[in-house]
């Protein structure tokens, strides 16, 4: 949307079907409880179709199927930027480039959770609600890039934690000594989380109180003239 100026929303969306799957999962893990996920897939199929498939929990079934519906989203959207930049005679190039820092910070989280099974394993929760802080700040900034017209950020501050506990990770495959090893590495994702969740409470505030003030208005009431 930044440089296409126009809101394309595929057939399946983040806004929309997204959000109706997660609601889903929720209601799921309310009615059967969690071990509703550790199902093996080939059970609730088919024996003809189940024969033809791997076997994969529910929940490995479920990223899998985002995974795969990830690919044509992402063609669509660098296909419209490319189409898009084109008629702007602008450099398509330049606006791929954008796309770095972020591809850079997921390949990262990825990378960070491969490389520790114990944080994959039983601090998940934990570690996606850092992760999710700083992704919000890094979409919103985007966000208000683009409604204010201003440049496109790339890096900021929140990559910096990222980036770190990624370094951290790999340290032992690089010969390097491991500064927040075992449940040192809990404790340094309980700082991320922090981190994350002040500076993204900070962004949004300070967003709120620039469009109220510029407004004239409250955030969550009716603000009234003043009469004489």
């Amino acid at each position: 949307e930044y440089h296409t100026h126009v809101l394309f929303l595929g057939y399946f969306s983040g806004p929309v079907e997204g959000i109706l799957c997660f609601t889903l999962a929720a209601l799921a893990s309310g009615v059967w409880g969690p071990g509703f996920w550790a199902t093996d897939l080939v059970q609730l199929l088919p024996a003809p179709l189940a024969a033809q498939l791997p076997s994969l929990t529910l929940a490995h079934s479920v990223v899998v199927g985002m995974g795969v519906a990830l690919v044509p989203t992402v063609y669509a959207s660098f296909k419209n930027i490319a189409r898009a930049r084109r008629e702007q005679q602008r450099s398509v190039g330049a606006a791929f480039a954008d796309a770095v820092p972020f591809t850079a910070s997921i390949s990262s989280v990825v990378v960070w959770l491969w490389e520790s099974p114990e944080i994959r394993t039983q601090h998940l929760v934990l570690f996606l609600g850092f992760v999710g802080f700083a992704f919000s700040y890094i979409v919103g900034r985007v966000i208000v890039a683009h409604v204010t017209g201003a440049p496109f950020p790339k890096l900021n501050r929140m990559h910096i934690p990222i980036f770190l506990g990624t370094a951290n990770a790999l340290a032992p495959r690089l010969g390097l000594t491991k500064i927040f090893a075992g449940p040192n590495e809990v404790v340094l994702i309980w700082i991320c989380l922090f981190y994350t969740g002040a500076q993204y409470a900070h962004f949004a505030l300070e967003v709120i109180d620039t469009i109220c003030s510029y407004l004239d208005i409250n955030c969550l009431t009716i603000k009234h003239k003043k009469t004489d």
